[in-house]
């Protein structure tokens, strides 16, 4: 990210800093029904002893279903965790981690032909009413 011409957490690296990785990749879902199909096949394969019917019960709703494809793509789970705790050896320690999926986000990112998307704050939250 940019802020004024320069690069957002340019610091240099020390020894013993804490550094966060806030990541946003907002997706359109253009067919539900087949969504859902996919994920419960990608259950499935992360849970080979689970039935058609355990897979049905586990991805019910729209985080189910992302959640479950990115742990399936390795973009989640144990399998990245693992891969990631591997580069301790490199001075990188792992931390823990968060996911929040936001639905019906008022102004999704949207990638220009060279993939970019910025526009003001994309990490700012939409105010609550409550």
């Amino acid at each position: 990210m940019h802020d004024n011409g320069g690069i957002i957490g340019n610091d240099p690296l020390a020894d013993g800093m804490n550094i966060s990785l806030r990541y946003r990749r907002d997706f359109r879902v253009t067919d539900a029904g087949r969504l859902l199909d996919v994920a419960r096949r990608a259950y499935l394969h992360l849970h080979p002893d689970s039935t058609s019917e355990d897979a049905e019960a586990a991805v019910t709703c729209a985080a189910d279903a992302v959640f479950t494809i990115l742990e399936y793509d390795q973009l989640l789970g144990d399998e990245i965790e693992t891969r990631l705790a591997a580069r301790e050896i490199d001075g990188l320690s792992l931390g823990g981690w968060q996911a929040q999926l936001v639905l019906d986000e008022p102004q999704p990112l949207h990638r220009d032909p060279r993939g970019n998307c910025l526009r003001g704050d994309v990490f700012a939250l939409p105010e609550s009413d409550n």
